[in-house]
Formats: C-alpha cells, sequence, structure tokens
C-alpha cells in the first residue's frame, strides 16, 4: 500500500475526510469526544456515509475490543460483545449486557438491534459498565445511534447502490421549515437482494432480502425556549433465514474416531446420526454460499418494527434545562431455522416474538461556573409474548403436528432515579461522583401443549430485584488536547428466566442478576494543531454471577444459568493521523484476557467441561482495525479518494464451554473503495468491495449432538458501485 501511495499524485485539500471533530452527549450533555472521560469511539454520519458502513453491525468492525456473533444470521438477535461481554444466549425473553439506543430511546429486544444504517447525525460506542445515567442498567457497554435533526433550512439527498447478487439499495432524506416554528424530516432506506447463499436441495437462495426502515420526524418550538420532536420510525425486514453449515465430527473411515478440528470445521468428517460429512450434506460445495436445508418451502425470517417517540426540552433558567424523553417500541418478529443444515428434517425449529415497550425519562441538566450535574427518573415497561415450535410450520405436517412447543409470557418493570454531578476542584482538576438505584419486577409464565420432555415444562414464575450502581472519577489535563483519567464505576443486568428449550421444572427458577465493577485509567491526547490523536485505556473489570445460556443436547435442551464470576483485564488504543494533507489513517489496538471462575460442569458431545479457567466466546485477546485513505485532487473536477479498511482479530472460541469444536482460528477482512467527489460535494460515485480476500469464516458454532454440530457463516466477498446525491 505504501508504494501504491507514493505513486499517487497528490492533491491540495480532502474535501471527503473521517477525520473529524465529534461532539456526543455520553454524559448526558454535548461534550467534544476528547474532553469525555469515559472510553468512547464515535463517527459522525459524514464519516459513516464515506466509510461504506450500510448496518448498524459494521461499525464493530473499526471499535477496539468490539465484536458480534450472530446465531440465526445478522439480521435477526445479533449480539454485540464489548470487551467480550456479550447475551450469550439466543432466547428473546432476554436483554443484552450491551445496550442499543436510538435516539435516546433504549431498543431492549435484541432482534431490534440489526439495524439499518441511514441519515444519521453520529454513532457513539461506550465501553465498560453503565450505570449511572443510562437509561438501563448494562454491565457490558452500549451503542447509540442518533439521527439527524429537521433543518431550519431546505436540504435534500438520495443514494442508489447496485451489487452482488442483484441486490439495490436505495436511501434518501429531505428536510427543512414547513411554517413557523415548525420543521420537519423524512428518511428512509429500501434494500433488496437476491440472497448469497444457495439452498443445495433444492436450489432455492436463501438469506433473500427485502427490507425497509423509515423515520419521520416534526420538530415545534414551544413558547421561548421550549423545544418538541415527534420521532416516528419503523422497519419491515422479510428474507430468508440464514442456513447453518452442517458438521460431522467423526472420522467417516473410523467411526469410532474424532477427527481434528480443522476436518470438521472444512466439512470432511461425518456422525452416526446422519452417517454422511458436512461437505456430503451440500454435495460437495462446502462453502459459505452453499447450505443445506430440507424445510419445505424455504426459510422464513420476518421483523417488523415501530416506534413514536416525543423529545421535549425547555430551559428553566439560564443554568437548568429539563429533557422528557416518552417512547413506545413494539417488534415482531418470525424466525424459522434449519439447525442440523442437511435435507432431513430433523431439527427444524421456529420462533415467534410479540414485543411492546414503554419507556419514560424525565432529566435536569444544570452547569455553573465550576461544576455540571444532571438528575433523573427513568421507567421502564416490556411485555413480551414467545412462541417456539419444532419443528417448522412447513414440516410440522410430516410428523403429524408439532412435537415441541412452548408458549411464554414475560412482564418486566422497572424504574430508576439517577445523578452525577461534575465539580473542578482546582484548575486542572474534575472530580465526579454518580449513582443509580434501580428495581426490577418480572412475571414469567410457559406452556407446553406439546413437548418431547417428559415432563413438560410448565410453570409461573416471578422475579423482584434492586441495585445501588455508581461511578466515582477524577479527571486531569495538565494542557489543552490533554485528559487523564480515573474511573470506577459498576453496572447491574438483572436476572430473569429461560425462555426457549427449557429441559427441566428447575429452569423456571428465575436466574440471578450479573453485576460488574470496572476499573480504569485512560489518556486522552491531541498534537499538531489536532492533526495526531491518540486516546488510550486500561482497564480490569470483575463480573459476579455472570448470566449464560448452556445448549446440552437436543433431547435435553438449553439452560441460562448464572455461570460464574468473570475477570477481564485489557487495553485499547486508538489512533488518527493526518498524515498530510491527502493521506490520513484511523487505527486501532485491542488487548483482552478474560477468565471463568466457576464450578460448574457441562456435557458437550458426550465429554465433560467445566467453565473454570474458560475464556468468554467471541473475546479474542488481540484485536485490530486500520481505515486509510488518500485523496487525489482533480482541480475542478473535483476529487479521487481510495480507502482501504482492514480489521483483524485473534483465535477464539465460539461457545462459553470453550469445546474445541467451537474454536476459531485468527482472520482478518479487508474492504476497498474508490470514490469520485464532485468539487461542490453535489456527487458522488464510488466502487467497493467487501470481504475482498473472501476469507471464509464463522460467526457463531453450536454442538446439538454428540457427535454433530453445526456452524453459520460470514458474509462472502462482495462488490458493488454507489451513485449518491446531496442537496
Amino acid at each position: 500500500m505504501a508504494v501504491a501511495i507514493a505513486l499517487l499524485s497528490t492533491s491540495t485539500y480532502a474535501q471527503q475526510s473521517v477525520i473529524e471533530e465529534v461532539t456526543v452527549t455520553a454524559q448526558k450533555r454535548e461534550q467534544n469526544m476528547q474532553d469525555v472521560s469515559v472510553a468512547v469511539s464515535a463517527f459522525s454520519g459524514e464519516a459513516i456515509d464515506r466509510m461504506g458502513f450500510e448496518e448498524g453491525l459494521d461499525i464493530t468492525q473499526q471499535v477496539p475490543n468490539m465484536s458480534f456473533f450472530a446465531i440465526f444470521g445478522e439480521a435477526s438477535s445479533p449480539s454485540v460483545s464489548l470487551r467480550g461481554v456479550s447475551l450469550v444466549n439466543f432466547s428473546d425473553s432476554w436483554e443484552s449486557p450491551v445496550s442499543i439506543y436510538v435516539d435516546d430511546v433504549y431498543r431492549g429486544n435484541p432482534a431490534g438491534s440489526a439495524i439499518q444504517l441511514f441519515d444519521l447525525e453520529r454513532v457513539e460506542v461506550l465501553r465498560g459498565p453503565q450505570g449511572t445515567i443510562y437509561g438501563r442498567n448494562t454491565t457490558g457497554g452500549l451503542v447509540h445511534y442518533v439521527s439527524r435533526k429537521p433543518t431550519e433550512t431546505f436540504e435534500a439527498n438520495a443514494s442508489v447502490s447496485v451489487g452482488s447478487h442483484n441486490e439495490t439499495i436505495f436511501q434518501g432524506a429531505v428536510s427543512g421549515p414547513l411554517t413557523d416554528g415548525v420543521r420537519g424530516r423524512l428518511a428512509l432506506k429500501r434494500t433488496k437482494n437476491d440472497g448469497w447463499q444457495t439452498n443445495t436441495v433444492d436450489g432455492s437462495k436463501l438469506n433473500e432480502t427485502d427490507s425497509l426502515g423509515y423515520r419521520g420526524q416534526l420538530e415545534f418550538d414551544v413558547g421561548n425556549t421550549g423545544l418538541f420532536l415527534l420521532n416516528v420510525h419503523g422497519s419491515e425486514a422479510d428474507q430468508a433465514s440464514v442456513g447453518f453449515s452442517h458438521m460431522g465430527y467423526l472420522d467417516p473411515d473410523d467411526l469410532s474416531q474424532t477427527c481434528s478440528i480443522a476436518r470438521i470445521q472444512n466439512g470432511e468428517c461425518s456422525s452416526n446420526t446422519f452417517g454422511f460429512t458436512g461437505a456430503e450434506a451440500v454435495n460437495g460445495n462446502y462453502d459459505p454460499e452453499h447450505v443445506a436445508s430440507g424445510a419445505s418451502g424455504g426459510l422464513l425470517t420476518t421483523i417488523d418494527t415501530f416506534g413514536v417517540s416525543g423529545n421535549y426540552t425547555m430551559d428553566l433558567t439560564d443554568n437548568i434545562v429539563l429533557t422528557s424523553v416518552t417512547a413506545y417500541e413494539e417488534l415482531d418478529k418470525f424466525l424459522q431455522d434449519d439447525g442440523d443444515g442437511t435435507a432431513v428434517i430433523w431439527f427444524d425449529e421456529q420462533y415467534g416474538v410479540d414485543a411492546e415497550q414503554y419507556t419514560q425519562e424525565l432529566r435536569l441538566n444544570g452547569s455553573h461556573l465550576d461544576s455540571n450535574w444532571v438528575a433523573g427518573l427513568y421507567l421502564y415497561k416490556d411485555d413480551r409474548g414467545l412462541l417456539t415450535q419444532a419443528p417448522t410450520t412447513a414440516d410440522a405436517e410430516v410428523f403429524g403436528g408439532y412435537f415441541h412447543e412452548e408458549i411464554v409470557s414475560l412482564k418486566s418493570e422497572s424504574w430508576a432515579l439517577f445523578g452525577q454531578y461534575e465539580w473542578d476542584i482546582a484548575p486542572q482538576w474534575t472530580a465526579i461522583v454518580g449513582a443509580r438505584f434501580t428495581e426490577e419486577e418480572r412475571d414469567f409464565s410457559q406452556r407446553s401443549p406439546v413437548s418431547f420432555y417428559t415432563p413438560r415444562v410448565e410453570g409461573d414464575g416471578d422475579l423482584s430485584e434492586s441495585a445501588l450502581t455508581g461511578r466515582v472519577g477524577l479527571d486531569w489535563r495538565p494542557r489543552e488536547g490533554m485528559l487523564a483519567y480515573a474511573n470506577i464505576s459498576t453496572g447491574f443486568k438483572s436476572g430473569g428466566f429461560s425462555g426457549s428449550y427449557n429441559a427441566s421444572q428447575a429452569a423456571l427458577e428465575p436466574v440471578g442478576s450479573e453485576d460488574a465493577i470496572n476499573y480504569e485509567i485512560g489518556l486522552k491526547t491531541s498534537w499538531a494543531d489536532g492533526r495526531f490523536r491518540l486516546n488510550a485505556a486500561a482497564y480490569r473489570y470483575d463480573i459476579e454471577d455472570f448470566q449464560s445460556q448452556v445448549f446440552l443436547t437436543v433431547a435435553t435442551g438449553s439452560v441460562i444459568t448464572n455461570a460464574g464470576d468473570v475477570t477481564g483485564v485489557g487495553a485499547e488504543f486508538e489512533f488518527t493521523a493526518q498524515v498530510t494533507e491527502n493521506f490520513e489513517l484511523i487505527a486501532g489496538l485491542g488487548l483482552l484476557d478474560t477468565e471463568f471462575s466457576s464450578d460448574q460442569v457441562f456435557n458437550v458431545a458426550g465429554d465433560v467441561y467445566t467453565l473454570d479457567g474458560n475464556e468468554l466466546p467471541s473475546a479474542p485477546e488481540t484485536n485490530t482495525n486500520l481505515v486509510a485513505r488518500y485523496y487525489i485532487g482533480l482541480e475542478e473536477a473535483g476529487e479521487l479518494a481510495l480507502q482501504l479498511d482492514y480489521s483483524w482479530q485473534a483465535d477464539h472460541f465460539l461457545q462459553i464451554e470453550n469445546d474445541p469444536y467451537s474454536h476459531h482460528d485468527s482472520y482478518g477482512l479487508a474492504n476497498a473503495k474508490i470514490s469520485w467527489h464532485s468539487l461542490t460535494g453535489t456527487y458522488t460515485v464510488e466502487a467497493f468491495v467487501n470481504n475482498l480476500t473472501d476469507e471464509e469464516y464463522y460467526t457463531y458454532q453450536n454442538t446439538l449432538g454428540a457427535d454433530w454440530g453445526y456452524g453459520v457463516w460470514g458474509k462472502p466477498r462482495t462488490y458493488g458501485a454507489k451513485f449518491a446525491w446531496n442537496m
């Protein structure tokens, strides 16, 4: 790359830079990201567009110690991992320890986190426990997507991209004044493609996608100091579910012997259960683009969301601002999968979710000459109905009906009082103290009209918990452009109930809360008039009673449990450099070591595993990210931008048991893009390639029997072109 850069001509300007000062609200007030004493990464909406991010999970490639794993593919219930902490189960009865927020509104159901990125002002990623001023108390961190707001003057933009698998993506927005004191904004995004997987059983496509996201906003001036923002939004996603890659564990030449992990993950091994290898299940085409499913009529995933929120702000005095955020969110999900990944109708199942959520936040922000403070009240109510059935609807008639069915109801209510005070105790020193009291109640019921378990798992349960969490910190600013800080913060994630494939009546007993404490020191610095910036953080966290799902066998189901205590130690480095007028770099490094302390023992594929000493899943010891952009000025003809971005993660496990079948070797993903921008920035034309080297990797793995399991492939190489217009 350095040789190529040296051969390029230079430009006198770089109008499409992705390095910029980003204003964030990580502490519930607007601040420059470099002046916030927490580990936060942020991307502006312009940077998101220029870097080519399309889906909510794309940002994970460019944030240290951030990754994800997707059990049913990226479209449904992805689990975001920050510093190794993630939702280690696929039940829709749970909330993630890494919270997702959109425009100050918490999204409680994990299925609602696979959002499309469009018309955004910025994205913020906060790492570490959030147990003070954010809506839901979490132990891992949060991701906050902030949309662009209505504008005082008229503006509009639109883009169309085409790419692999007949993909077309259209997005557009229009904004401006409607009448005196009223402004509006409307944005939408539509994605369609034929799917990147082929079902080798019948030739049909899987992952075929037809999705729509929309957002309408009206902003009203209220009196002299008030502002009310009405936000109506939603999404519709229809697609054929991801196909699973079948894995046998036994040597086909000697079924009494277990294969090597490399051969298993290469599809070369067999099983007594099915009698053929993973490669034979897909007629020899063992790669991400070929999977097998015997489900009649294909596999279906539909996720529909709708929400409305009202955000009201008013200056009570010159120094005190009142904010009220009222929101309603609903989600309907239906998902089918083929767990065995073969033409055999053996482990084909489906899940349904009907969820409604209400939230209310009241907040006061104040400032004085030497202090800033925030205090508030947060209310949360969530009602979910869950349905699990096996086999799928399409195949139930083969068995004369379902052989397993669960009907679950879960009602949750929570309230919290919170506050944080920042006091400049000396010209260069600021002390921070915050606290939050949270109370949670959950009511759970399950009915099993049909079940292969004996006896059927049926019953009711309730849970009531409370916690006091908070933060103590000290900031030091020895000079302009430099911040050093030290924090101790705590977080709490309430308990709950298993809501899928319960194995025994004991599963109806509530799982207790998990509690985290995090010790962190950090440094944020810039020099050379902001051309170079280095942010670093080192931390240690301890989580008591970590919540996790452990899948035992098809016959005995799964259990969600307080699996043990977890210790994590690590560091993060983020570096940006405007090397020349024409060349800029963004680089990141994450270091992480996690370890379980547990006395729990589980049987996986006939082997006994203890969690003690294990590492967390999707928690590689090292991960790196890089973006390199070079600009070529074309004088009156505009500008060319050349971009190469890369992310790499060391070997890691995909299951909490750390069984060898879930071990994944290190791998890296590279993307490349060339774009032309008109002199005024009105027009942009791009060509791009994602997963440039066509890397084959898994986003998830699961063992379902003593001699077989499955994996979920990540996306192969794709390419395309995009035209954008901005007024």
